[in-house]
């Protein structure tokens, strides 16, 4: 768990924020999707899986949700504490650190929710997830394996191809889920893209970063041909693309209603 810890911790420095324009439009798309069904968060208590930086808990909890923000990183949660503190959200937002792969949730939510997190890697972490929400939950992950333009060249320069899967599970491996236990779900996808620019060294430590979270051994001389091809005006800039799938899913008796009152 130590090296996980630090490998986010490290990821920390560059991943996007809540006010980061293409996270920011992704999590305001699925939001106003959610909504679409009627849900409102106001006054509700949410967990939010692997919440990285805050890109959902911070929105929701400014919806006067409760938010639980759970992520593996101290630093991660550093950054939702301080963003939280900006936006006097403090009565509305408690900091869980935690591994979801061990952790026993010790109540259910009425909402729970994960995005695009390694968090929900395995069948046990889904059946976590289902256990831990009591009425509603929503799940965003990858309907296809998604294209980024730097991390592509530096798996296939490390001959691993097959490490281009995302370690989170994708959505139609949810769904299966829902579907065995007889729970209702809506499900929507949509395009998403972004890209990041980077300096060189930046560039280089992001390659060792994803490299070893892999578990792949990061080839110095690769890595700095590849990132020179790459430079243009002293920056690198990395595109991701993919399509994405948001699942929303009831555990009320009246499943065909996304309602919070079971």
């Amino acid at each position: 768990m130590s090296s996980q810890i630090a490998l986010w911790n490290a990821s920390s420095k560059r991943h996007p924020h809540d006010d980061d324009a293409s996270i920011n439009e992704d999590a305001q798309h699925i939001i106003a999707w959610v909504e679409s069904h009627g849900i409102a968060f106001e006054g509700y208590s949410l967990l939010d899986i692997g919440c990285g930086t805050g890109a959902f808990a911070i929105p929701l909890a400014l919806k006067k949700a409760h938010i639980t923000a759970l992520d593996i990183s101290y630093d991660m949660l550093k950054i939702v504490n301080g963003k939280s503190e900006m936006h006097d959200l403090s009565g509305f937002v408690t900091l869980q650190h935690a591994n979801w792969s061990t952790f026993t949730p010790p109540v259910t939510y009425d909402i729970v929710l994960a995005s695009m997190t390694p968090a929900i890697s395995t069948p046990r972490d889904i059946e976590t997830m289902l256990n831990a929400t009591r009425s509603l939950g929503i799940f965003v992950g990858w309907k296809k394996h998604h294209t980024n333009s730097l991390l592509d060249l530096l798996l296939i320069a490390h001959n691993a191809p097959e490490y281009h899967a995302n370690p989170s599970v994708e959505v139609k491996t949810f769904l299966h889920a829902l579907e065995k236990a007889s729970i209702a779900y809506n499900v929507h996808y949509f395009p998403s893209t972004y890209k990041r620019t980077y300096t060189f060294e930046q560039a280089k430590a992001y390659a060792f970063k994803q490299l070893l979270s892999y578990g792949i051994f990061p080839n110095e001389v690769k890595i700095n041909a590849i990132l020179n091809d790459l430079m243009e005006n002293n920056l690198i800039v990395s595109e991701n693309r993919s399509e994405k799938g948001v699942v929303l899913f009831s555990k009320c008796p009246l499943l065909h209603h996304f309602s919070l009152v079971c």
